[in-house]
């Protein structure tokens, strides 16, 4: 069997919006893995038929770019595909367009097997690997290469993990993470500026009942800040991460 495209569409709904009425990212990269949820169905290799085995996928690594954000009401197609494998690593792209195939963002993320009982990644199965990677476009180039340490520290909250923040896979969902890195910067910088690209790095599981220690800075670029996520029950850094931002009038908002 060889890989396929997939496609999946979404209308934004009002309890995915912002203030300003635009999408949100996490209801966005929710969107990026439904649809590749939807691709890997029709390859016999979702999360459930993993599930069946003992067997789950993990995001370890996404790379997002957003050009514009979509609105309430408005209709997107998420396009995504299979585009490399390396050793234990898979590759996924997608593409997200709006009316008139006008891109809206893109993203590359990496992909892990893990076994559900030992909470232990494990090496691809061979019926993942039967499959014949074929990119349905030209591939982004892979999400690689160590983020910068966060090494002083400008903002810091407390996220106490809850029922509604955890998955199918019995720990915090990589959205949620991406919620948590986000509300960790001032309110300032949320208002008058809009997120344009982030690499995120999940490191670690947290589970319920922990409490996660958010904590971010500026780098030395301008508009751009790192980000770190641990366990206070473990020490564990669960997350890594790099934001960037525009501001609005950049963008035409």
């Amino acid at each position: 069997m060889k890989s396929v495209t997939g496609q999946s569409s979404f209308t934004i709904r009002s309890t995915e919006t912002d203030q300003n009425g635009q999408a949100t990212l996490p209801a966005l990269v929710g969107y990026m893995q439904e649809a590749a949820w939807d691709n890997t169905a029709t390859m016999g290799i979702s999360m459930y038929e993993l599930l069946e085995r003992g067997l789950t996928w993990i995001l370890q690594r996404m790379r997002v770019e957003m050009f514009r954000y979509p609105k309430h009401r408005e209709s997107v197609t998420v396009e995504t595909w299979a585009s490399g494998r390396e050793r234990v690593f898979l590759h996924r792209d997608f593409r997200v367009y709006g009316a008139d195939r006008e891109l809206l963002g893109q993203a590359t993320s990496v992909w892990l097997v893990m076994d559900m009982v030992k909470r232990q990644l494990v090496s691809v199965p061979d019926f993942i690997t039967a499959i014949e990677v074929v990119p349905g476009h030209e591939p982004l180039p892979f999400a690689k290469g160590k983020l910068s340490s966060l090494e002083h520290v400008s903002y810091e909250q407390q996220m106490p993990v809850r029922w509604h923040d955890i998955d199918l896979n019995r720990h915090v969902t990589n959205t949620r993470y991406l919620q948590w890195v986000l509300e960790t910067l001032p309110v300032e910088v949320l208002e008058k500026q809009q997120l344009s690209e982030i690499d995120i790095i999940f490191k670690a599981e947290s589970t319920l009942g922990d409490t996660v220690a958010a904590t971010a800075g500026p780098d030395e670029e301008a508009n751009t800040f790192l980000h770190k996520l641990t366990s206070t029950e473990t020490g564990k850094e669960l997350v890594q991460a790099k934001t960037k931002f525009n501001k609005f009038e950049s963008l035409g908002i």
